[in-house]
Order: structure tokens, then C-alpha cells, then sequence
């Protein structure tokens, strides 16, 4: 039995040095690489280190009775490089015409880009300063020339002994030596590892704008030691956008899943391409083109409770494709940087000195395009912005409206009065800003009373303009915002009715069954002073806040009585997030989230009269017509964008170098695109499959029961069964439950997983069903009964790819089980 390729799958004789042979030539596979799957007898691991799947495939030799030994550092004598090309001319057809002179040279040729490689992983580590790089290089070489000195010297007193050292033969294996003696010449510096990353042309530079203006830093002279003020030129780091935006479209990939994304149709909003934005577009509904999403944000760099806070704040503006389905745009890989600014240099020049040379770019892209060439496609793409988002702030600084949430017009979407804000339930389209009032508006030069600051410049390009910028963000409205005020108000009233005490509560919360979907956002223990200031913030993450909200009716509801008024209005805001949260919405859908944000607004006047509505509550309203502009807004929410800032914190807190940190971010950002270019990771693969075993499929136990979900496959067909499975960046294990399918009457249908089983490829789950009871609004959750119908499912025809959990009922008296979900699917 030998080896299977996992590229080609192909038998490769049972030498596992002919089958990483095989790799390296014929499909390009390195030691560098980070992704490797076995493909022996069944099984379907994945690896991302080629230590551990090398030692994985001498295990499934060991297993099949081959008596195979790991190769040596040095080949024996009976094995030759001819014996490698053999097997591997033997595996594959195309590569029957290389020579034992062409294998040496390509593994020669190579060894630069891969020292490369392997020089970029620790360059774009946040984690890692330069000098501790530049550490690695000089031991590591000096460890290797060593190492490999010592087998140089022993080899040639070797030759020398059998009289062969002379031999041409013998002196061209000892120049061998003496190259694999130095694998980092050419890299021993930090300028020219620089020059090789410049000159490979994965490496896109940041440009150094300046502002129009000096600061005056404290400089010592090194002579006499005398501190004098010195005018130094304020900064930004600018990404160049076309040769940046020409090195994604050619990435491996890219291109095709664009097409892939073209050419998919829907039935009900699922994307930014069936909101009326895209389809009214001049561009981008009527050419091949790029709308891109900007995002802008400010992060502070240091402790926040520091004596540096705000001193070394700095803005993000980032940029996505918005031409990708969401399974790729939710991988920071395809957020990428395009400027870092000091937030103080904004609020000397403003934030139109950063976007006037952005906008220069994207207008020559509308124009011009850019020149892509790769296999599938060759011509020219052109690009603009389609969309800008962020939090409030953020989004309100990036389009000129006021930063102030306490002038007399907040708004980005209507003109409304903040005095009929406070207590409006239904969006006024009568005040809705367009392109005429907006300029009547701006020419008043009044932020109070017109909430416009001033112009922005992404006006100035051709197909975008700030008045059709309709994203809100959904994280911060209501995770951050609405969410934790009213849960903080229902709380304190729950409490003062004696219904329940706060330390029922946590009690609650620190013993709830969160189970593998929500362990890793299970929200902290709620303190008496968070309850105090309902206005305050909620000391949880946006994680914690919607597991906290999504799971509260099943922590607490056995204690409230039904149709409690003031529990009414946390089931009332649940009613409009699972539609808000929702990834997929028909017309109806929109129409009735109108009127639940509607009733929910209402209900909150009615039950708090000394308060009123805040504007993140007002921003509510415009949700739905939103959603029929842009398609789901969870597709534009801050989350993902944020999570990007973590690359720049535990950066700058591991270089500890504030010198010019504009400029070391963009730097180090650039090096770790360049590493996920170059090791192609731009989007990462389908399947991940964990540890397992393999088995026969009739031996799956009560395979009598699901035989028919794997109709023409042979019974003693050998497949893997792995501990877990990672898909489209969701994680499957045995004990998760799914949302499988709709039922006749529209009613969720959910099973629970049993059993992975990889085979060909193919990935299907064996489940044992529940009996959906039906919905309880009181719980919010839909109440489930056991089955004993098994099944199996095909992991591509499952609904909904979040995993879920079973809950159990907290009521003495009551054996029901329940499911929660995330969001409502249409």
C-alpha cells in the first residue's frame, strides 16, 4: 500500500521521502507550507505544521504493518535522487521529463524563497519585535553553519578515507555543504531582508503624506547634552491603493470567488448586491467592478488608564471587498489597511487631509481601473466606494456631520429635531436627507442646528456620495447600546419587585449551561454599582452582551411571571434582534421589523415616562430601510473591523516604540500581508478536520437506521471519523446541535450530532433529531422534546452554519428542553 497525494490522489509507493519529494515538485508543497491533509485509508486530517503530519503518516504506516523508518538527515547509500524522481515519474505523468539535475536546481532555487518565508511568518508577528528577528537570524545561522560544518568536515575525512575526495563528483556534493551552511546569505541584515520583500512584489510600501504643518518635539544634542524644541513635519502612513488592490485581485483565488459571488442568486436579501443601492449603481451594477467599504476608527494604543492616554491614539481607516461572500469578508485577511493617522493631527488638520489622497486614488480607479491578469481572467477592473462604516463616532468624523450627540440635529440619516427624537416611534421620511437639502444645509455652516461640520471629501468622487451612506452599526446601537440600557433598567425593576436578587442572578450566570457554541462569550458577573448608572456603561464585551441578552429568558424566566410588563420589554427588543442580526430577510421580514421596533419603542415611553429615548434608539427606526438599501446589516457591523485593531494593540505594546508609530504599524501590517500573500493564504481552506480514527461505515453504530443518507457507498468503505471539523469558520463537534431545516409549517427542525463522518471529500454529519414543541415567547427560545429518529445530513445542506445548544428547563416542574437561536432565517 503507498502513499495517496492529497493533491493529486495519487499512490506514491511506500516511501515517505518520495511522497514530500512529490510535493515539492510537482505541487509546489514546502515545509513552509501551513496546510497539509492525509488522504490514507480513509483518513482526512488536516495539518498546518509538516513536522506533525509527517510523523501522522509514519503512524498510518506503522498501523497497515509497514516497517518504515523516518528518513535520515543523510541519505544511505542505496538511496539516490534517481529513486525519488522514479517514484515520483511513476506518480505523475506530468512531471515524467524532469531530471535529477532539474529536481536538485528547483530545490536550490527555492531554498532563498523559502528562507524568505519562513523570515516574513516572524517579521509579521505582532508579538515579535525586529531586534528579536534579527536575534533569530544571527544564532540560527550561526547554529546551522555549525551543525552542518561538523557534517562537512566528517563527510569529506569519509571520502578522504575511500580515496574520493578528489573526485569531481565527491567535490560537488562538499559544495552542497557549504551552501546549506549559509541558508540566511543574502538576509543577515534588516535592509536587505527589506530589499528582497520589496523586489518578491508582495510587499506594498506605505507612503509618508505629510500634513500642512510642524509640531515641536524635545531633541538632545548628543554633543553637549542641551534639550532644544526642534519643528518636526506631521505625518501619516498611506497604503497605496492600486498596487495594493492589484495584488488581492491576483492573488490565487480571488477572481474566481468574485465570479462565484456574481453568479449567485437569491431570492430574499442576503447581500449587499440585492439591496437597491448596488442594483441602482451605474457601476456597479453594469460592469465588472469593486465596491469597496471603507471603515474608520480610532484606537488608543497604550493603557487606557495611563498617564499616555491619548497621547499616542491613533485612527484606522481600513477597507474591504464588498464583492465576496460573507464567509470570506468575516477573515481578517480581507480587511486590509490603507491609512494611520494620530488622532491629534486630526484635530489640528482635520479628516479631510487623510482622505484627499484616498480619494485621488479611488477616483482614478473609477476612471481608469486597474490592470488584473491572472488565468481566469485578464482586463481591467474598475473600483469605488459603495458603503462607509463604523461606530458613530467614527462614522460621523469620516462624513463631516457633528461629533456632539448633544446638538439639536444627531442624525446622519434625517433632520429630525432631537427634542421629537427623544420620543419618536416611527422613521419621518419627510426629513430625510438628500443631495439638496444636505448642500442647503452645509452652505448654513450652523453644526448646531444642521448637524453637518463640514464637506467631506469622498463627495468629490463620481459614484458615491455621503447622503446615500446608509450604514448603521448594529454592534454598538445595540450591543453596546441599547441592549445594555434597557437591560440595566429591567434589572433594577425586577429586582425592586422582589422577583429576583442580584445574586440570583449571577448565580445564574456563572452556572448556566453555556455549552461549546457560547463558552467562549460566556458574560461576566454582573456588579451592584453596574446596576446603579443605567447610563453607564455594561462591562461587557459585545460578545458577552448578545450571549447575555440572547440566553437571559432561559437563565432567569422560571422567576417572572408571564406577561411581566417590564420583561415584555427585553422580549420585545429580542423580537427585533433576531430580524436585525438575521443574515437573510425577505420584503415581509423588513415591512415587519418596521412595526416590532415600533412596539418596542412605544412600550419603553409607556414604561419608563421619566426617561426617553436615546439616539441609538432613533437610529432603530432607519433599520429597515437600511436593510432594503444594503441587504444585511450585520454584513457592515463594527465587530470583525475591531477585532482587527488587536494586531496594533499587542504590537504596540510589544515594541513599546512610539518614535514615528504611524509608521512602524503600517510597516508591520504590510510584512503580515505580505506573509498571507505570499504562503497564498488569503482565504483560508474549506475543511480543517481534527484527530480521529478510521473505520468501516457499517460499522457506525445504528448505521441500519441512517443507511440511506449514504446510498451508493460501498458498506465496507473505509472513513474517518474526526473529533471536530472546522468549516467556513465554523467549528463542528459530536454533542453540538444544528438548525438542519424548516419544516412543512415553517418551524425550525434541529439534531444533534453523533457522529462526524469524512469520506471522498465529503463531510456528513450522523444526528439524532428533537421534536420541535414549538415557540415560548417567555423563554424566547423554542421548546424541544427528545427523538429517537437518526439521521444523517449533508454538512452543505444545513440551514444555518452557527452551531447551538440544548438547554435545560430550570422549573421544578418541568422537563422541557430549549434551543435558542441567534437570529431568524427566512
Amino acid at each position: 500500500m503507498g502513499y495517496i497525494c492529497f493533491k493529486c490522489k495519487r499512490s506514491l509507493g511506500s516511501d515517505v521521502r518520495a511522497f514530500f519529494s512529490h510535493l515539492r515538485v510537482a505541487h509546489h508543497v514546502y515545509s513552509t507550507s501551513t496546510y497539509f491533509q492525509c488522504a490514507q485509508a480513509g483518513c482526512n486530517r488536516t495539518f498546518s505544521i509538516i513536522r506533525s503530519f509527517r510523523r501522522h503518516l509514519l503512524q498510518h504506516a506503522n498501523e497497515i504493518g509497514n516497517e518504515m523508518e523516518e528518513a535520515p538527515l543523510v541519505e544511505p547509500d542505496n538511496y539516490s535522487s534517481d529513486s525519488v524522481l522514479e517514484a515520483v515519474e511513476q506518480s505523475d505523468e506530468e512531471h515524467d521529463d524532469i531530471s535529477d539535475e532539474q529536481c536538485d536546481e528547483f530545490q536550490e532555487e527555492n531554498i532563498r524563497d523559502r528562507v524568505a518565508l519562513f523570515l516574513a511568518k516572524l517579521r509579521s508577528n505582532s508579538s515579535q519585535t525586529l531586534s528579536a528577528v534579527n536575534c533569530v537570524v544571527e544564532h540560527t545561522s550561526s547554529l546551522v553553519s555549525d551543525v552542518v560544518g561538523s557534517l562537512q568536515r566528517k563527510t569529506a575525512s569519509f571520502l578522504r578515507d575511500i580515496g574520493h575526495l578528489d573526485s569531481p563528483e565527491s567535490q560537488s556534493f562538499l559544495e552542497n555543504f557549504a551552501v546549506a551552511a549559509q541558508p540566511f546569505q543574502g538576509f543577515e541584515s534588516e535592509y536587505k531582508q527589506k530589499q528582497y520583500f520589496t523586489q518578491s512584489g508582495c510587499f506594498v510600501h506605505p507612503k509618508e503624506v505629510p500634513f500642512p504643518g510642524v509640531s515641536y518635539t524635545q531633541k538632545r544634542d548628543t554633543l553637549t547634552g542641551i534639550v532644544k524644541q526642534v519643528a518636526v513635519q506631521d505625518t501619516f502612513q498611506l497604503i497605496p491603493l492600486r498596487p495594493l488592490l492589484k495584488l488581492v485581485l491576483e492573488s490565487p483565488g480571488t477572481i474566481d470567488k468574485i465570479f462565484e459571488c456574481q453568479n449567485q442568486e437569491s431570492t430574499a436579501l442576503q447581500d449587499f448586491r440585492d439591496g437597491t443601492i448596488f442594483k441602482s449603481s451605474e457601476l456597479f451594477s453594469k460592469e465588472l467592478s469593486i465596491p469597496l467599504v471603507l471603515y474608520n476608527d480610532e484606537c488608543e494604543m497604550v493603557n487606557p488608564l495611563g498617564s499616555k492616554t491619548s497621547v499616542h491614539k491613533l485612527g484606522f481607516v481600513y477597507f474591504t471587498l464588498k464583492c465576496l461572500r460573507p464567509e470570506f469578508l468575516s477573515s481578517l485577511n480581507s480587511h486590509f489597511l490603507l491609512a494611520v493617522y494620530k488622532t491629534d493631527d486630526i484635530k489640528t488638520y482635520g479628516i479631510n487631509a487623510v482622505l484627499d489622497p484616498i480619494v485621488s486614488e479611488i477616483k482614478d480607479l473609477e476612471l481608469e481601473g486597474v490592470q488584473v491578469d491572472t488565468k481566469h481572467f485578464k482586463g481591467t477592473i474598475k473600483a469605488s466606494v459603495a458603503q462607509v462604516c463604523g461606530d458613530n463616532l467614527g462614522l460621523n468624523s469620516i462624513l463631516g456631520y457633528t461629533e456632539s450627540f448633544s446638538g439639536k440635529t444627531v442624525c446622519r440619516w434625517c433632520r429630525v429635531h432631537k427634542e421629537v427624537l427623544r420620543e419618536q416611534t416611527v422613521e419621518d421620511l419627510s426629513v430625510m436627507r438628500n443631495r439638496i437639502n444636505y448642500h442647503s444645509d452645509l452652505l448654513q455652516n450652523n453644526p448646531t442646528e444642521t448637524g453637518i461640520k463640514r464637506a467631506c471629501s469622498l463627495n468629490k468622487l463620481q459614484f458615491y456620495h455621503v447622503t446615500d451612506n446608509v450604514t448603521p452599526d448594529v454592534m454598538h446601537d445595540i450591543l453596546e447600546g441599547v441592549g445594555g440600557y434597557e437591560i440595566k433598567l429591567v434589572l433594577n425593576s425586577l429586582i425592586e419587585q422582589k422577583l429576583l436578587t442580584l445574586d440570583q442572578l449571577n448565580n445564574r450566570l456563572t452556572s448556566f449551561d453555556y455549552g461549546f457554541s457560547d463558552s467562549r462569550n460566556k458574560p461576566s458577573v454582573i456588579k451592584p454599582q453596574d446596576l446603579k448608572n443605567p447610563d453607564g456603561a455594561m462591562r461587557q464585551t459585545a460578545a458577552q452582551m448578545w450571549c447575555l441578552l440572547r440566553l437571559l429568558p432561559l437563565m432567569i424566566g422560571d422567576l417572572i411571571p408571564e406577561g411581566e410588563r417590564h420583561w415584555e420589554l427585553i422580549l420585545s427588543l429580542l423580537s427585533c434582534m433576531e430580524l436585525i442580526f438575521s443574515p437573510a430577510l425577505t420584503a415581509e421580514a423588513v415591512t415587519f421589523l418596521q412595526h416590532l421596533i415600533e412596539e418596542h419603542h412605544s412600550l419603553f415611553l409607556e414604561l419608563y415616562p421619566d426617561r426617553h429615548l436615546k439616539p441609538k434608539h432613533h437610529f432603530m427606526l432607519h433599520y429597515p430601510g437600511a436593510i432594503r438599501k444594503l441587504g444585511p446589516l450585520v454584513h457592515f457591523w463594527s465587530m470583525r473591523f475591531e477585532a482587527k485593531h488587536g494586531f496594533f494593540k499587542r504590537l504596540s505594546h510589544v515594541t513599546c516604540n512610539f518614535r514615528n508609530i504611524c509608521k512602524t504599524q503600517a510597516f508591520r501590517h504590510q510584512m503580515m500581508l505580505c506573509y498571507t500573500l505570499m504562503s497564498e493564504k488569503m482565504f483560508s481552506h474549506d475543511f480543517e478536520v481534527g484527530p480521529g480514527y478510521t473505520t468501516l461505515l457499517a460499522s457506525i453504530d445504528d448505521f441500519e437506521k441512517v443507511k440511506h443518507g449514504f446510498e451508493g457507498i460501498p458498506l465496507f468503505s473505509e472513513v474517518y471519523l474526526p473529533s471536530w471539523i472546522k468549516y467556513k469558520g465554523a467549528t463542528y463537534r459530536p454533542g453540538m446541535t444544528l438548525f438542519v431545516s424548516h419544516s412543512a409549517d415553517g418551524e425550525p427542525q434541529f439534531a444533534t450530532i453523533r457522529n462526524v463522518v469524512l469520506f471522498d471529500s465529503k463531510v456528513k454529519f450522523v444526528v439524532k433529531k428533537w421534536d420541535t414543541v414549538g415557540f415560548d415567547r417567555h423563554y424566547f427560545a423554542f421548546s424541544v422534546s427528545p427523538s429517537s429518529v437518526l439521521d444523517s445530513v449533508d454538512i452543505h445542506t444545513v440551514e444555518d452554519h452557527h452551531p447551538l445548544h440544548v438547554v435545560m428547563s430550570l422549573q421544578d416542574d418541568e422537563n422541557h428542553r430549549y434551543i435558542s437561536l441567534r437570529y431568524r432565517l427566512f
